[in-house]
């Protein structure tokens, strides 16, 4: 059965950022099949994740089982990204402009480093987890 999708069509699949199954923009494919797609709603690309299609399942022990990579805790990211991070804290504005790696003191969050800069949102990631907050551009 040939898929009916080409790249620049909508799809709905699992976005990799909000955790949900939402609208994507189709843009790249193989052949007939969908590889790559941008989330309309967070704007991240990411790979194509068919969640209607069962993976198959791996048995503990054998040798193409992937290990678990360790996952680092917020607090580790943050301080990863702390040290990473250059110039002066700006306080956070709604209004503000900010660019990836600023350092920026919120009132309630405390210190936080720019991740990702998107229309009129930043990802910021604070001590205790990441958010995405509001600003000017």
């Amino acid at each position: 059965m040939k898929s009916k999708s080409a790249a620049g069509e909508n799809t709905v699949c699992y976005c990799t950022k909000c955790k949900m199954d939402l609208s994507h923009t189709i843009v790249a494919m193989i052949e007939d099949k969908i590889v790559r797609v941008k989330c309309r709603t967070c704007g991240s690309e990411h790979n194509y994740r068919d969640r209607t299609k069962k993976r198959a399942t791996i048995k503990k022990g054998t040798s193409t089982a992937k290990r678990a990579t360790p996952v680092k805790s917020p607090e580790r990211r943050w301080e990863e990204a702390v040290f990473k991070a250059k110039g002066q804290d700006i306080p956070y504005e709604m209004s503000g402009s900010y660019n990836k790696g600023d350092i920026v003191l919120h009132v309630s969050f405390g210190r936080g480093v720019v991740l990702e800069v998107f229309e009129k949102k930043v990802t910021i990631i604070f001590e205790d987890k990441e958010r995405v907050l509001a600003a000017s551009y």
